[in-house]
C-alpha cells in the first residue's frame, strides 16, 4: 500500500461479492447464464488493474492542470483521452449494458464493484463514464430502434459520450420550473432553444461527439413537471455538421478539476435539432426509471473516496514515526501506535465497509428486482426504491468525513497538495449537492418512500431486517446483534413519531427532521449489513479453526484467518462505536422542536 497511489483491496471486493453475496448463484439467471464466478472475479481483478495502472497515475495531474477553453473547446488535462478510449475499448463503459449493441452484460452488482474502484482512481475521469452509460441507457431503454442502431453502439464503445441536461440557470433543484423550449418542425425533429447550467462533462476533447439527453417544453406542454419531454440532442448532427450548441463557459470549482462542468447554450442561432425520446410529456417518468441507478452511483462516489483515504491514511499512519514506542522501548513509535490514530483509522474502515456492505447488498437487491424470479421481483424493488436516497446521501456525506478524518490521520501534511486526501476531500463535496441535494434525498425517503404503496415499502424493509431470525447469530455475534436490535426497534419508534408530529403539526413540520431520519436509517442498515458480513466471516473461522486453537491466536498467525477477524472487529467497533450516534437523532426527532420554523430567518 502507498500513502500517495491507489492500490485496491481486491481481498475486501471478492469477499464481498463472491462470499457474502454469492454473485456467483446469479449465474443461474437466464440473463448471467453465459458467465460464471470465475469471469466475474477476473472482471473485478482486471478493473482493479485497470484503476491502478491507469486512471490512478493521471489523477493529481489531471487536478494540477485542470481543464481550460480553447476556441469554443474544452481541453482536458493530458492523458485524459488516451484514458478514455481505453476505457471505451476495454468495455468498462458497458459493464452492465446489453450485448446487443456491444455491452458486457453483466450484474448490477459486478458492475458496481468495478465502478468503486475506479471512481476511486479517478473520480473526474468517472463521472463522464457513469454518464455516458446513464444516456446510452435511457435511449436504449425508450428510444426507436433508429435512435438505439444510432447512438447505442457508439456510446457503448466511447466513441461518443453522453451528458444529462436538466438544469437551468434559474431553476437550480427545481426542474418543474424549466423554460427551455422545443418546437417540432415539419420534419419531425425539434429545435432546441435555452440555457443548461452544471452540465458535467458538456464540452470535451475525448470522444469524437457528445450525445446530450435534454428536458425541455414542447409548445402548449402542461405548466411543472407534467409538461416536460426528454430529447436527444447530439453536438454533431450524422452528416458531421455542428448542431448549434455552444459552450458559454466551464464552472471554476473546488474540487473535479479535471471533469469540465459546463454551462452550454442550445439553439443561439436558431438551428439546434433535438430528437424526441417516445413522446411528449413524458420525460420525468423516464428520468425517475433511470434515477436509481444515477443516484447509486453518486453515492458510490462517497464509497470510493472514502475507501482510497482509508487506503492513504492507513499507510501513512504506518510510515510516519513520531514520539516514542510504548511497543518497542528505545525506538521510535509509528503513529498507528497511538490510541487516538488507532480510533480514528477504525472509525474510517468501520464507515467505509459499512457503506460497501449496503451499496453492493442494494446492486445484488437490483440484480434480483430485474432478473430474479417473478414473485420476489416486486420485494427487492421495494428494498431498492427505499435505499436509493440513503445509499446516495448517507454514501456522500460519510465519504466525505472519512477523507476529512483522512487528513485529521496525516496532520498538517495532510492539508497540503504532497498528499491526495486533500484532493480526495474537494473532490468529494459536490456528491451531497448534485443528483439531487442531500436534503431533497431525505425528502424523498420521508415524504415518499415511507408512504408509498401504503407503506410496503416499510413492511418489506421490517422483514429483511428480520434476517437474524432464521439465521441465529452465535458467540460474540449474540450481543452485537442483540445490541443493534435495540436501535432496529428505536429507528422504526423514530418513523411512527415522526408521522406524529407531522399529524399534530402539519408536514413542514413532519419534514423538518428529515435528515435526522434518514442519517439514523443509515447507521442502523450499515450495522446491519456489516453483522451479516461477521456471521459470514465467523462461520469461515470455525471452519478454518485449528481444534484447541484461541481464535485470536490463530487470527494473528494465518493471513486469511486475520482477513475474517477483522471482519469481525469492524462490526463490532460500528455496533459500539458507531450505531450511538442513532441515539441524537432519534432524540431530535422526538424533541420536535419547531424552532426553524417559527424563528425569524431573515435578518
Amino acid at each position: 500500500m502507498s500513502s500517495t497511489e491507489y492500490h485496491v483491496n481486491r481481498r475486501e471486493l471478492q469477499f464481498v461479492v463472491m462470499e457474502v453475496l454469492e454473485a456467483g448463484k446469479l449465474c443461474g439467471f437466464e440473463a448471467f447464464s453465459d458467465f460464471d464466478e470465475d469471469l466475474f472475479s477476473m472482471t473485478i481483478n482486471e478493473a482493479c488493474t485497470f484503476a491502478e495502472q491507469v486512471l490512478d497515475p493521471i489523477n493529481q495531474s489531471g487536478d494540477r492542470e485542470g481543464c481550460r477553453v480553447e476556441e469554443g473547446t474544452v481541453k482536458t488535462p493530458q492523458g485524459f483521452p488516451e484514458a478514455w478510449r481505453q476505457m471505451g475499448e476495454g468495455g468498462w463503459l458497458s459493464m452492465k449494458m446489453s450485448p446487443e449493441f456491444g455491452g458486457m452484460g453483466l450484474p448490477e452488482l459486478v458492475t458496481v464493484a468495478a465502478k468503486e474502484v475506479q471512481l476511486a482512481a479517478n473520480q473526474s475521469l468517472c463521472i463522464g463514464n457513469t454518464l455516458t452509460t446513464g444516456a446510452a441507457n435511457l435511449i436504449y431503454t425508450f428510444g426507436s430502434e433508429v435512435q438505439k442502431q444510432e447512438y447505442c453502439e457508439k456510446m457503448f464503445n466511447g466513441t461518443w459520450s453522453g451528458t444529462m441536461c436538466l438544469t437551468e440557470p434559474h431553476a437550480g433543484s427545481s426542474v418543474g420550473d424549466i423554460i427551455t423550449t422545443a418546437l417540432q418542425q415539419p420534419e419531425g425533429h425539434y429545435l432546441i432553444k435555452g440555457t443548461k447550467q452544471f452540465i458535467s462533462a458538456g464540452e470535451h476533447d475525448m470522444s469524437e461527439n457528445i450525445i446530450h439527453l435534454l428536458l425541455a417544453r414542447t409548445e402548449g406542454a402542461p405548466e411543472g413537471t407534467k409538461g416536460i419531454s426528454l430529447f436527444i440532442v447530439p453536438k454533431y448532427r450524422d452528416d458531421g455538421t455542428p448542431n448549434d450548441v455552444t459552450l458559454v463557459n466551464i464552472e471554476k470549482k473546488m474540487g473535479l478539476h479535471a471533469s469540465p462542468t459546463c454551462v452550454l447554450s442550445f439553439g443561439e442561432n436558431g438551428n439546434c435539432q433535438g430528437y424526441l425520446l417516445q413522446g411528449e410529456n413524458r420525460g420525468m417518468a423516464q428520468m425517475f426509471q433511470m434515477m436509481n441507478e444515477a443516484r447509486l452511483f453518486v453515492g458510490l462516489q462517497g464509497l470510493a473516496g472514502a475507501g482510497a483515504a482509508c487506503q492513504n491514511a492507513v499507510s501513512y499512519a504506518n510510515e510516519r514515526v513520531q514520539g516514542p514506542s510504548t511497543l518497542s522501548p528505545g525506538e521510535r513509535a509509528k503513529i498507528v501506535e497511538h490510541p487516538d490514530v488507532r480510533r480514528m483509522l477504525m472509525q474510517m474502515r468501520s464507515v467505509t465497509e459499512g457503506l460497501r456492505a449496503m451499496m453492493y447488498t442494494v446492486a445484488w437487491y437490483t440484480d434480483m428486482a430485474q432478473h430474479g424470479p417473478e414473485e420476489t421481483r416486486e420485494y427487492y424493488q421495494d428494498l431498492v426504491d427505499l435505499h436509493i436516497p440513503i445509499c446516495k446521501s448517507f454514501g456522500t456525506d460519510q465519504g466525505f468525513e472519512v477523507a476529512c478524518t483522512g487528513i485529521q490521520v496525516l496532520g498538517g501534511v495532510g492539508f497540503t497538495r504532497d498528499f491526495p486526501l486533500e484532493q480526495n476531500a474537494r473532490d468529494q463535496k459536490i456528491g451531497s449537492i448534485y443528483e439531487g441535494t442531500n436534503g431533497i434525498q431525505a425528502l424523498d425517503l420521508v415524504g415518499r418512500k415511507f408512504g408509498v404503496k401504503q407503506g410496503a415499502l416499510l413492511e418489506n424493509l421490517t422483514k429483511e431486517l428480520n434476517w437474524f431470525d432464521g439465521n441465529p447469530p452465535e458467540d460474540m455475534l449474540v450481543d452485537w446483534v442483540r445490541e443493534w436490535e435495540s436501535y432496529r426497534h428505536m429507528m422504526f419508534e423514530s418513523i411512527s413519531n415522526l408521522k406524529r408530529i407531522g399529524e399534530h403539526s402539519g408536514q413542514s413540520a413532519y419534514l423538518l427532521y428529515a435528515v435526522n431520519m434518514l442519517q439514523l436509517v443509515g447507521d442502523v442498515l450499515c450495522s446491519f449489513y456489516l453483522l451479516k458480513q461477521a456471521q459470514v466471516a465467523k462461520l469461515k473461522l470455525n471452519e478454518k479453526l485449528p481444534e484447541g486453537m484461541d481464535l485470536k491466536a490463530y487470527a494473528a498467525e494465518s493471513e486469511e484467518a486475520g482477513f475474517y477477524w477483522n471482519k469481525l472487529n469492524t462490526a463490532e467497533y460500528y455496533v459500539w462505536s458507531i450505531l450511538p450516534r442513532v441515539l441524537s437523532h432519534e432524540r431530535i426527532i422526538r424533541n420536535a422542536s419547531l424552532t426553524p420554523l417559527e424563528a425569524d430567518l431573515l435578518v
